[in-house]
């Protein structure tokens, strides 16, 4: 057999050792435009090519993601975990494998986590395969089958792609395209578009589902009186407090889901909150330095809005926000409009920065404005925030206009804060600041 791979990043060079491995010949297109001589029996496509490049293939178009399970339809799991959102899904991923390891279960990691499913395909029998799902990849599923599947939240993302907010739902919610009434779906009862696509899946009765809320009473999982109860008949108990859990109401929404998948693993609720623990992931809310009054937060891995504003809302000190970035199709008056009062100042550098000045000026906010770049940015933050304060750096866009992904953008952040200030950051978590 051949095939034809699109897309040699990461995902494809797995794919192309994938089918080497297994006999296949392979013939990498960078381009999807690019013509390949001779005839080829399938097509492999990385999450980062968009459907439109590779409809008018004529053969079999198998995302990445399911190339393991088109190579071999036996391959089998443990359970497979799924989890996918807008926001959260890299902190529940990370949880639900740490649970795993706590429990000594065999699992594997891998997604959008950073690590292709199909280098880690040969480790799945007999293994819980924890899998972060971004809306690329479910853009062209139709083998993926979760036994599990975690949706948290679904807010304006990625629209330069996916066009509308109705397409990017829609793909969202192939994640539950192959469950059936064996299978669990778990979703974030606080969000709207979450939860509409929750009630159509239970309208259906074809999946089983599982909410959990930080807000409300639900059939599940949620928070009342500082403890976390679960609810999945007629009667209520209480699992335990929310103490370990974070102190931020999307940590505690994350953990939530967690919790649901682990009570579902039956895995002991010891191991569970353990695993739920918080943990500052890199890049997100990361706590940098704190001098003079002011401390500096790194929270590069918000690259939409609704990540913004968690984080805005989250730190209840005078702030002085900082964005860049791409805008991939969103409206920055849905994020101008919403952010709370204690952001006394916003500073915008790189590809964004026109856009969010016209939404400012129509808002007629005095409070924002340009500068020239990351280092213009932390220079100005430290003249004009408030003391005691905070410099939140949460671009709220991708970061591919200026850097090579989030993680350099965090990294010239940090870098640049301690240049600045001169000195060895002295906390590792915002709770050992007192913010």
């Amino acid at each position: 057999m051949k095939a034809k791979i699109i897309g040699y990043g990461v995902s494809g060079k797995a794919a192309e050792s994938y089918l080497v491995a297994h006999g296949i010949e392979t013939v990498v297109v960078a381009d999807a435009n690019e013509k390949v001589a001779g005839d080829y029996d399938f097509c492999v496509v990385s999450p980062g090519v968009p459907i439109e490049q590779v409809q008018r293939e004529s053969v079999p178009v198998v995302p990445e993601v399911e190339l393991p399970f088109y190579c071999e339809p036996k391959l089998r799991s443990r359970c497979m975990v799924a989890v996918t959102g807008t926001n959260g899904k890299t902190t529940v991923v990370n949880q639900i494998y740490r649970m795993c390891s706590l429990a000594q279960t065999k699992a594997v990691l891998c997604g959008n986590v950073g690590i292709p499913v199909s280098r880690v395909a040969k480790n799945f029998n007999d293994a819980v395969v924890v899998m972060e799902v971004s809306s690329f990849m479910l853009e062209q599923t139709c083998l993926l089958h979760p036994h599990i599947a975690v949706l948290t939240n679904i807010t304006a993302d990625h629209l330069d792609r996916h066009r509308t907010m109705e397409n990017y739902i829609r793909c969202k919610a192939r994640i539950t395209d192959k469950q059936t009434r064996r299978d669990l779906l778990v979703v974030n009862y606080d969000d709207l578009n979450a939860r509409a696509v929750g009630e159509a899946i239970e309208r259906a009765k074809q999946v089983r589902v599982i909410w959990y809320s930080t807000e409300e009473i639900v059939s599940g999982y949620y928070v009342q009186d500082g403890q976390v109860w679960e609810k999945l008949g007629r009667r209520s108990r209480v699992l335990g407090t929310v103490d370990s859990l974070g102190d931020m109401a999307h940590t505690l929404s994350n953990a939530l889901a967690v919790i649901a998948v682990g009570r579902r693993l039956r895995f002991p609720l010891k191991t569970v909150w353990e695993a739920c623990r918080y943990q500052a992931q890199p890049h997100r809310m990361k706590l940098v330095a704190d001098s003079q009054g002011v401390a500096f937060y790194n929270d590069s891995k918000a690259t939409n809005m609704a990540a913004t504003l968690a984080a805005t809302n989250a730190i209840k000190m005078p702030t002085c926000l900082i964005l860049c970035g791409l805008s991939k199709g969103q409206d920055y008056h849905e994020l101008l409009s919403q952010l709370p009062a204690h952001v006394e100042y916003v500073l915008v550098f790189g590809a964004i920065s026109e856009q969010v000045m016209d939404v400012a000026q129509s808002l007629g906010l005095k409070h924002v404005s340009t500068v020239t770049d990351l280092t213009g940015a932390v220079k100005r933050a430290m003249q004009i925030v408030a003391r005691p304060g905070v410099v939140l750096f949460s671009p709220s866009g991708s970061s591919f206009d200026q850097f090579t992904n989030y993680e350099h953008r965090g990294d010239e952040f940090r870098k640049i804060v301690l240049d600045l200030i001169n000195r060895a950051p002295q906390y590792s978590h915002p709770v050992d600041a007192n913010l």
